[in-house]
């Protein structure tokens, strides 16, 4: 019997693909230049990358100008992934409420932008994050903001730990980065590279899911281009497993680019026709 699984289309995927401006770290500031370089390529969504030598995800000032940029240019921004955000070198109150007030400020700038998703690499849900991400879920109640936590391979921040905190908090406007390279099993291995991981860890974020960090992921090493030569992911198997659950935001692809992975923005625009078709027979060798 056909499954009712058909999986996205390469059409769908092009329309909510995102890129983050990782791609361009190390060589390319982030302006109307990079902006129009991904727009020529047909990507005109961004997950901006926290870049404190460049730009304040906290200054209204300083995210106007990118704003500019951004309405120049015909790309939307959909998601900050404030990466140099953490609470783990916060001792005391007075500093953990400093830290919340730069989060307030950065969630606020991004809802001017038009984006609608943050994150930070929070780390240990402890205490300390347990009781900021509550004032942050205080913070954007009545807008459409969403906040997120991401899972690492380490030992506290898995998946698992991850999906065990949002179901404590239980709440639609706080969630899951899902990334595809952090995940590791009981064995160390990436079960994203394995039959029937992808259905596994998709399975266990469940409705927490609301982001994703896509890329590939060769000799134990993530932020590749999506389905460069040696890729281990198993997109077809991920991308089922996706349209199973429901996932409705953003295909956010995170390649590191020049001089590390030469053409990753180029390998990475072509990706959503190949992964639809590895979906499609994926779904059709489970049908069969």
């Amino acid at each position: 019997m056909a499954s009712d699984v058909q999986g996205y289309t390469a059409e769908q995927i092009r329309e909510r693909l995102s890129i983050s401006t990782l791609v361009f770290r190390g060589y390319r500031p982030i302006g109307e230049g990079t902006l129009e370089e991904l727009a020529r390529h047909g990507v005109t969504r961004i997950e901006l990358l926290e870049s404190p030598d460049q730009f304040d995800l906290s200054d209204r000032r300083s995210m106007a100008l990118l704003g500019q940029a951004c309405r120049a240019t015909g790309v939307s921004l959909g998601a900050y992934h404030a990466n140099h955000t953490s609470f783990t070198d916060v001792d005391t109150e007075p500093q953990r409420v400093e830290r919340v007030d730069r989060c307030r400020r950065q969630i606020d700038t991004m809802l001017e932008l038009g984006g609608r998703l943050w994150g930070c690499h929070a780390q240990d849900a402890g205490e300390v994050v347990a009781k900021s991400y509550g004032d942050l879920l205080h913070h954007i109640e009545g807008t459409e903001a969403v906040i997120t936590v991401e899972n690492f391979a380490r030992p506290g921040v898995s998946v698992e730990k991850r999906v065990a905190y949002l179901d404590r908090v239980d709440h639609p406007q706080v969630g899951m980065i899902l990334d595809i390279g952090h995940v590791r099993d009981a064995e160390g291995r990436n079960p994203m590279t394995l039959p029937g991981g992808p259905t596994a860890v998709v399975g266990q974020c469940g409705h927490r899911l609301r982001h994703l960090h896509l890329h590939g992921f060769i000799d134990g090493r993530d932020h590749h281009p999506p389905m460069a030569p040696g890729d281990e992911i198993q997109w077809g198997e991920l991308l089922a497993a996706l349209h199973r659950a429901g996932y409705s935001d953003d295909f956010n692809f995170e390649p590191q680019g020049d001089p590390i992975h030469a053409g990753a923005l180029e390998h990475t625009a072509r990706a959503p026709e190949a992964i639809a078709e590895l979906a499609r027979d994926y779904v059709s060798g489970t049908d069969a």
